[in-house]
Formats: structure tokens, sequence, C-alpha cells
């Protein structure tokens, strides 16, 4: 940290030049300037240690496609969240982040061994008119505005510093099912009633079961829709 540096020259430049030169003008010119120099600098400094002078914020955006967390030949997909403290908008969310793997992820789960930048970051949700499901993470970071203020202010670890990270999950209001824990353990154990009651309503017709059938291969949107407004009403959701 140069400016550092620079206090102590300015410091022992004001030392000097009003304790030891006996020179009327050179007493108040060496004095003077290394005074207001050193005032100058102690300003600077308070300047980076209070509003982060020297440094600017930059913003990153990244989208990625995410995939369901319940069974993968399901024709609807499954988001699992669980909300961090009461009426906070910020939740932990269960999906997977790559189509094939065997298990869902866990996203945005606090670090608690690194509190102090868990608490810049945050996750929510919205129910879209959409087919896929995405999420969007903006990222703010400071950065030094330029090398000057770098070499004048750096002690290290600085740069890339977090300020503040914001992810949304966009997901497809109608193809897909955002549950709590207590509502997929309820949706595991009404589930085998609920399909055979549909087996048996489709054995008594024939019909319905050929035309469900033909509309699960033509148009799996609709058949996935379909399959959503039932598990909704079944659970009681109403968004």
């Amino acid at each position: 940290m140069l400016i550092i540096l620079l206090l102590v020259v300015f410091m022992i430049g004001t030392f000097f030049g009003f304790m030891f030169i006996k020179n009327t003008i050179a007493h108040w010119l060496v004095g003077g300037i290394s005074f207001l120099l050193l005032a100058g600098s102690v300003a600077m400094l308070t300047m980076h240690i209070r509003d982060n002078w020297g440094m600017k914020e930059v913003t990153t955006s990244t989208t990625h496609q995410i995939y369901t967390a319940g069974d993968k030949s399901a024709p609807y997909g499954m988001m699992i969240k669980a909300e961090i403290g009461k009426n906070t908008d910020n939740y932990v969310f269960v999906y997977r982040n790559n189509e094939k793997s065997e298990k869902a992820d866990t996203n945005f789960k606090p670090d608690e061994k690194h509190i102090s930048e868990a608490v810049k970051k945050s996750a929510t949700y919205k129910l879209v008119d959409d087919t896929k499901a995405t999420v969007t993470t903006k990222t703010t970071r400071r950065v030094w505005s330029s090398d000057f203020y770098k070499l004048l202010f750096s002690v290290g670890g600085e740069q890339n510093e977090l300020v503040k990270q914001n992810s949304v999950v966009s997901v497809p209001k109608d193809t897909w099912l955002v549950l709590t824990q207590d509502q997929v353990k309820k949706l595991s154990q009404e589930a085998p009633a609920m399909q055979k009651q549909m087996e048996a309503q489709l054995k008594a017709d024939p019909q319905k079961a050929a035309q469900l059938a033909a509309l699960q291969k033509s148009n799996p949107t609709e058949y996935a829709k379909m399959q959503v407004k039932q598990i909704k009403q079944l659970l009681g959701i109403t968004e």
C-alpha cells in the first residue's frame, strides 16, 4: 500500500520542515507543503476505507438451463424450495444442473464457514410463461478503477470483492411444480392412490385412455400441463 509510505514521508517532511529548518521561507515551504500533502493523503485513505474510493463496481450475468429434481421420466418438471428465514423471499432450491445427473443438486445453501459472503447472496424464483426452466445469476464485484489506485491502496484481497449476488430461477408456470418438502412428502403419500384412481377411470373409459396416450405422444407439453394441474389441485396449490 503506497499510501502508507507516502503518509510516513509527508509526516517526516512536516516534522523536519517545522522543527529543523530555520530559514523562514524554506521553513514554511517544506513544512507547509508536506503538511498539505499529509492531509490530502489522510483524506484519500479515509475515503477509500469509508467509500471504497478508487474502486468501481462491475456486474456480470450468467444464465443456464436447469432440470427437474424429480423423476426424470415424468412429463413435468419439479423444483423443491426451502425458504431461509421467514418472509425473506430468499430460498435454497433443489434441482438438477445437469440433465444427466442421477441425483438432484442443492443450490444456494448458505456457506456457514464464510458467513460474511453468504449474507451478500440471495436466491428467489418466479413463474414464467415458458417451457424451459432457467436460473439467471447477477454478480456485482468491486475492482480497481485503474492501476494507479491499485498501487496506491492495494493490500491484497480487495480485487473482485463480492458486493452482492442475486439469482432468479425462472420456472414454467404450467409444466413445472415448485414444492416445499412437506408438499413433496404429501405428494409421495397421495400419488399411489391418485394413480390407482386414474388407472381405474381409464380402464372404464378405453376411448379416454387412447386419447391420453395419443396426447402424451403428440403434445407432451399439454400432457404435462394436465398432470401439473391435477397435482396442484391435490396439494391445494393456487399459484
